[in-house]
C-alpha cells in the first residue's frame, strides 16, 4: 500500500510550482504518490509533463475550482494518508517521513500539523503555529479561538476522512479551518510537530492578502458555527446557553454587537467553565 498521497492543486499564478513540485519529490521519505490537480489552468500541465518524468507523479485535470480541486485530489488518493501540499511552499526534505512516523506511533491522531518557517516579501516571523505543540487536547475549544493549523503542513488520516465522509466544503478561503472544524466535532484527534518542516513563501498573491474580506468573513461563520454546535452539546444540563446566545444575536442585530463579540463572550467562557461543559 502507497503510504502517503500529497495533494498539490496548481494554477496558471503558481511561479514557484517547479520548485514547490522538487521539494516533494527530494523527500527522504519515498513511498508516496503524487497527485497534482491541475486547476483549470492553461499551460501547468504541459509544464508539468515538460519538466517532470517521475513515475510518482499523476496530474489530474480540473476545472477551475480550488476547493473541488482538494477534493479530486483527495478521492484519488491511494496512500494511507494525506499530505496537503501548495505550489507556493517548500517542504522540509524530512518532513513526509517526521509525520508518517508520527501518524504511525499515534494511531488515535487523524490531523497531523507542523511549524512552519515564513520567508518572502514582508515576512516579519521565521516560524507560525509556535503556541500549539503535540497532542492537542479538546481541539474544537482550540479552533473556537481561530485556525491553528498551517494548511499545507497537515497531514491526514484517509481511514477516518473516509468513516466520517469528510471532506472540504464550499468556505471560500478558510475552506481549511471549516474541514478541521468538521473533523474536531467528528471526535479526530489532532496533534502538532514543534519542528518547522515546512518553508512558507509570502507573496501578493497569496489568499490571505488578495481575499483579506471575504476570508473574514468566512472564518467568523465557521466560528460561529462552532459556538452554535458546543452550546447545541451543552443545551440540556445549560439551556440557558441557548437562550443567551439568541438574547445576544437579537442585540447583534440591532447592531449592539457584533459576530466577533458574541463569539469571543462564548469562546472565553467556554474556556473558563471546560470542567464542567462537554467540550
Amino acid at each position: 500500500m502507497v503510504g502517503i498521497s500529497v495533494i498539490m492543486p496548481v494554477g496558471n499564478s503558481e511561479k514557484y510550482m517547479s520548485e514547490a513540485i522538487e521539494s516533494v519529490l527530494k523527500q527522504s521519505f519515498d513511498n508516496f504518490e503524487f497527485v497534482i490537480v491541475d486547476d483549470g489552468s492553461t499551460n501547468s500541465a504541459y509544464s508539468i509533463n515538460q519538466l517532470f518524468t517521475d513515475e510518482r507523479i499523476r496530474v489530474i485535470k480540473n476545472e477551475q475550482n480550488f476547493i473541488e480541486s482538494l477534493n479530486i485530489g483527495m478521492n484519488n488518493a491511494n496512500g494511507k494518508y494525506i499530505a496537503i501540499a501548495c505550489a507556493d511552499d517548500i517542504m522540509h526534505i524530512d518532513k513526509l517521513k517526521i509525520q508518517y512516523a508520527i501518524m504511525q506511533e499515534y494511531p488515535n491522531v487523524d490531523v497531523c500539523g507542523t511549524w512552519v518557517n515564513i520567508f518572502g516579501t514582508g515576512s516579519k516571523t521565521d516560524n507560525l503555529s509556535c503556541s500549539v505543540n503535540g497532542l492537542v487536547k479538546k481541539p474544537i475549544l482550540k479552533l473556537i479561538q481561530g485556525n491553528f493549523l498551517f494548511h499545507s503542513t497537515v497531514m491526514l488520516r484517509v481511514d477516518f476522512l473516509r468513516k466520517k465522509s469528510l471532506g472540504y466544503e464550499n468556505y471560500p478561503h478558510a475552506e481549511d479551518y471549516k474541514l478541521w472544524s468538521e473533523i474536531a466535532k467528528s471526535g479526530g484527534q489532532f496533534y502538532v510537530e514543534n519542528r518547522s518542516l515546512l518553508y512558507s513563501r509570502i507573496s501578493d498573491s497569496q489568499v490571505s492578502k488578495k481575499y483579506k474580506d471575504e476570508q473574514k468573513k468566512t472564518t467568523e461563520l465557521i466560528t460561529k458555527e462552532i459556538v452554535e454546535y458546543l452550546i447545541e452539546q451543552n443545551v440540556q444540563e445549560y439551556a440557558e446557553l441557548s437562550a443567551l446566545y439568541k438574547n445576544l444575536c437579537k442585540l447583534q442585530k440591532k447592531q449592539l454587537l457584533t459576530n466577533y463579540e458574541i463569539s469571543a463572550f462564548f469562546r472565553d467562557l467556554f474556556s473558563q467553565n471546560e470542567k464542567m461543559l462537554n467540550l
